[in-house]
This record gives C-alpha cells, structure tokens and sequence, in this order.
C-alpha cells in the first residue's frame, strides 16, 4: 500500500483552457481539507498566465503550488483529438514520470464541489489508477436500439479496442487517481504511456491510450468522484440496467462534478433548469459568479 502523505492533485493546461482550468482550481481549493500539492503544468503560457495560476493559488494557503512547464520534447507528435480538445491534455501521461505516490489528474472542465482528500486514502494496490466507468459510453451501452450512428459505431470501436475486457469497462479520463509509483515500476509499460504520437492517433486520444494499456488493471471508483453533468440519478440507472456493481467511497454526494464534451457552461446557460443537466450548469454559474467576483479579468469566455 502506498503511503498516505499529502494529497497531490495535477490540472495540465495551455493558454486556450487556462480560465476554466483556474475555476475548478479554484473550486478544489475552497473544499479540500488539509495541506496538499496542487501541481499545475503548462503548454506555451508566458509569464502573465503562470502569476494569474499563483493568485488563484494563494487562496488557500496550506496548499503548495508546484508547477512545470511541458517541454516541447514531451509533446512532439502529438494533438487533440477532436477540435476542443487540445495537445496538452497529452501531458497527463506524463504524471507518472515525475510524481511519486498517488497523483489525481482532474481536467479543467470541472467543479470540485466536496473535498477529494478521502480519495487518498484507498488502496490501490497493483492497480494503475482508480477510474470511473465512462458515463457516454455506458449510456450508449444500455440504450443501443436509440443510440445515434455515431454512438452505434463507438460501441462497436471500443468493443474491438477492449477485446477481451468488455465495453462497460471503458473509464473516462478527465478524472483518474494515478497510481504512479507501480506504473514507473513497469518500464515497459511506462515508454508505452508517454507515447504521444501512438495517444493521438486514437479517435479519443490519450483515453483511448490509457483504457488499451491499463484495461483490466484498474479499480473501478464510485461514480460521484466523475459525475457527468450531476447526473447520478441516470447514471445508477444505467449501472442497474447494465448488471454493474457501483463501488465504495462515498456514494452519498457528489465530489467532481465533470463538464465534458462540446458544450460548456461557462459559455451558455441552459434554458432546462429543472434537468439534471441544467441544474449542474446552474451550480456552474452561481459558483462562476464568485469566483469572477475574487478574479474579474479571469473569467472564462
């Protein structure tokens, strides 16, 4: 079992997502507990960008800031693999190489709404992270009589990608606890993870890449530590009609509420507010107003 010392949460960001990546920074210092590292690398931001992560980051003081710039070495080759998703969310694969223990990656199109401390203290074991099945995925899954042409094709891609771990066992990756000590301990393995190149041929990326390298060698974690949307009511649904256990660690409330896709909340309200779905961009936004409150010229367009 790893150690338990002080949580280290990792944010990876370039220029274009700097803004949504600070709220939920901002988001998780105002709920964690405890001291902490909160690591924050960076594609291409000058000196303006890295004071603007220091101001958010002194909120909370007994959090330590520690940050690193992606060389262009680390990624040479690669990009996004759809148009508003960029290079540098292919620096999370880096994580393992210079930060020992457990490491939890968050993406910046989140809202820490609970404190992530309580996660640290799981044991991993010789798994390679702690995951959350993904939630479109899992909906395609147990709808495939309705879903789109393109959902229909991706359970068909996954299902070959995964051959012989089944499709439900495909996790999204915008939030993973990194085990990242067993990882380094895997050479092999490790040379595999940080292939850019090989990550961004992949329809979803580095997702893609880490669900081929690390499927069946994973612990599956509850879902409110990645709710899509704040939607756990559909969510346990959709794990009942697909025979799926949820698992432990407080399935009481949700954790990190996950924005994923296309669609944004900080760009457009959403008219349903009575959907699961418009509440979540309604929490959005009323935590969006007091943080553009502490940090007006930081508000994300």
């Amino acid at each position: 079992m790893t150690p338990m010392t002080s949580p280290k949460i990792v944010y990876v960001t370039d220029a274009g997502f700097l803004k949504p990546t600070l709220v939920s920074v901002w988001s998780l210092l105002k709920t964690i507990s405890g001291k902490a590292e909160l690591h924050i690398w960076g594609d291409n931001l000058d000196d303006e960008h890295w004071q603007s992560i220091s101001r958010v980051a002194a909120i909370n003081p007994d959090v330590t800031l520690l940050t690193k710039n992606l060389e262009a070495e680390h990624l040479k080759g690669a990009h996004g693999p759809k148009d508003y998703i960029s290079a540098a969310t292919m620096g999370r694969l880096f994580i393992p190489a210079y930060i020992d223990g457990y490491a939890l990656y968050i993406d910046g199109d989140t809202l820490v709404v609970n404190d992530v401390t309580p996660l640290f203290e799981i044991d991993l074991g010789s798994a390679y992270a702690g995951v959350i099945r993904d939630y479109t995925l899992l909906h395609w899954l147990a709808n495939p009589k309705t879903a789109c042409h393109d959902g229909r094709a991706r359970i068909s891609e996954v299902t070959t990608l995964l051959h012989p771990t089944p499709p439900t066992d495909y996790f999204n990756a915008g939030i993973m606890l990194f085990n990242c000590d067993q990882i380094r301990s895997e050479p092999e393995l490790m040379q595999n993870v940080e292939d850019v190149c090989t990550a961004s041929d992949m329809s979803h990326g580095d997702q893609d890449h880490l669900n081929v390298l690390f499927k069946e060698n994973v612990r599956f974690l509850d879902i409110m530590w990645n709710l899509s949307w704040g939607r756990s009511k559909r969510h346990r649904e959709i794990f009942r009609k697909l025979d799926l256990p949820e698992y432990e660690l407080l399935p009481d409330e949700p954790r990190i509420i996950h924005y994923h896709g296309p669609q944004k909340p900080w760009r457009n309200p959403r008219k349903d507010i009575w959907s699961s779905k418009g509440k979540a961009t309604f929490h959005y936004r009323r935590q969006l107003q007091q943080f553009s409150a502490d940090f007006p010229d930081l508000r994300p367009e």
